[in-house]
């Protein structure tokens, strides 16, 4: 696959889009992140503004081994203290923080001057906020840049969405946009390729030889990619499964592409 050449009209053209494909207002009320790596990864965090640390007196250490004297003092409850204060069925770990959220960035600042095997993650349609979480964990491990996702219909970064992302939510941003298929648009002037991931494709993604700026666009399950973001795509792959299977679980299914972007484009 040959590189999407960028020219500096583009680029100029890119930042000169005044809506700048702003990521929508934050919500002022604060976050509960629990369990274990995602508190540690949130704490140790220096962009995190950390506003209460409980914990079980079994698990304060994980706050005392971190010897951060700008952490505000942790609080020693009991385990049944925390269940009340998080969402019912919270897999705690006997550690949870309330936080601010952390800032999203801007579209445009997150694909320019990217490197050449540079790779982004897009989920069209994607609304189960465990399943974002294990799509920015894997995000993390392979590294991709970053994790862009529609507003509308995207929900909020909780602490269940924290707990699978199991600490990179500190370390992939996500970016939220408000109109998708014209977010693809900005992404190609910015030189990548858009691949999208649909069982209906003639070729594998082993056999579309993927190489440079790579943005991988995920559908939900079971509907798949929608028809305007199919559309926009430059290509379209599919990973090869059993007819005995509809399709893969969002998160592995990215898991698969990552890993096959990683062995032949070195991300």
């Amino acid at each position: 696959m040959l590189k999407r050449p960028m020219s500096k009209q583009k680029l100029k053209k890119i930042h000169r889009k005044s809506e700048r494909q702003q990521s929508p207002a934050l919500a002022p009320t604060n976050l509960w992140i629990y369990g274990i790596h995602a508190c540690v990864a949130a704490l140790s965090n220096p962009d995190r503004q950390i506003n209460m640390i409980l914990t079980t007196k079994h698990s304060a250490d994980f706050v005392a081994n971190l010897n951060n004297p700008n952490l505000p003092q942790h609080q020693i409850v009991d385990r049944n203290q925390l269940d009340a204060t998080l969402p019912p069925d919270s897999v705690h770990q006997g550690i949870a923080i309330q936080c601010a959220p952390l800032p999203s960035p801007h579209l445009e600042d997150v694909i320019a001057d990217q490197p050449d095997n540079s790779a982004l993650i897009i989920l069209d349609q994607a609304n189960d906020p465990r399943n974002i979480g294990s799509v920015l964990r894997s995000a993390a491990a392979f590294g991709a840049t970053a994790v862009i996702v529609p507003d509308r219909g995207t929900p909020e970064i909780s602490g269940s969405m924290a707990k699978a992302a199991a600490g990179a939510i500190e370390q992939v941003p996500i970016v939220r946009v408000t109109n998708l298929a014209r977010s693809l648009r900005h992404i190609k002037d910015a030189g990548y390729w858009c691949v999208g991931l649909d069982g209906r494709a003639t070729q594998t993604l082993a056999e579309s030889k993927l190489s440079g700026k790579i943005a991988i666009v995920m559908g939900a399950e079971g509907s798949g990619l929608r028809q305007l973001t199919s559309e926009t795509c430059d290509y379209l792959a599919k990973i090869p499964i059993s007819g005995q299977m509809e399709s893969l679980n969002l998160s592995i299914a990215t898991s698969i592409a990552l890993y096959e972007l990683n062995r032949t484009n070195s991300i």
